[in-house]
């Protein structure tokens, strides 16, 4: 099986190969979309969602209006992609609340409900929650494709997890997997043994 390709945007975007073409996993913040754009020779089948967070869906709107694919987004999330509730502000003064939501709503008949346990052109969709608690990965042949379920070497800033004690329950749920390999939305991919050196760091 060939291995994702990163597109290093804001956020780390993913090409998976597909029958008949490939998909993506996530769209980068709504400013990046030409370029993202530009890098698209070939439609692709859908746009897989890990999260609402504007560095990861803020692009899903130009996909839909230039190719009207199919995006694949965890119910928990739609509120947010469809802007019938704001996303919480970024820890930035005065600027936060506004930043965090200049995404442009997507339009209902765009998205398309995914939930653990479905199959999406192989891969298998896992629930990743505590970032956000609708966040979801794709796992195949040990390979998990996480979101920010996992940054760097540890777990995204308190702050910006909804909840922070299901993110740390969530890197168990990884080992747990059998996850081997693990790509991230930020940052370099993380081998099986540097997850469980986080998990023993956090006690989990």
């Amino acid at each position: 099986m060939s291995g994702p390709e990163t597109l290093r945007f804001a956020a780390n975007l993913y090409r998976l190969p597909a029958e008949g073409g490939y998909f993506l996993v996530d769209a980068g913040l709504p400013w990046e979309a030409g370029r993202l754009l530009r890098l698209l020779q070939e439609p692709p089948r859908l746009l897989f969602l890990t999260h609402h967070h504007l560095d990861h869906a803020g692009g899903a709107r130009a996909l839909w209006a230039r190719f009207g694919l199919p995006i694949l987004a965890h119910p928990r999330e739609w509120p947010y992609l469809l802007k019938e509730k704001p996303r919480p502000p970024l820890p930035i003064p005065f600027l936060g609340s506004w930043l965090a939501n200049l995404a442009p709503p997507l339009p209902r008949e765009a998205l398309r409900p995914v939930e653990e346990g479905e199959e999406i052109l192989g891969w298998r969709v896992v629930a990743l929650p505590g970032h956000t608690l609708g966040q979801v990965g794709l796992f195949r042949d040990g390979l998990l494709l996480a979101g920010d379920a996992l940054r760097g070497h540890g777990l995204p800033p308190r702050f910006i997890n909804e909840d922070h004690a299901l993110a740390k329950r969530t890197v168990r749920k990884i080992l747990d997997l059998g996850a081997e390999k693990v790509y991230v939305g930020h940052g370099k991919p993380l081998s099986r043994k540097e997850v469980e050196a986080l998990a023993l760091r956090l006690g989990v």
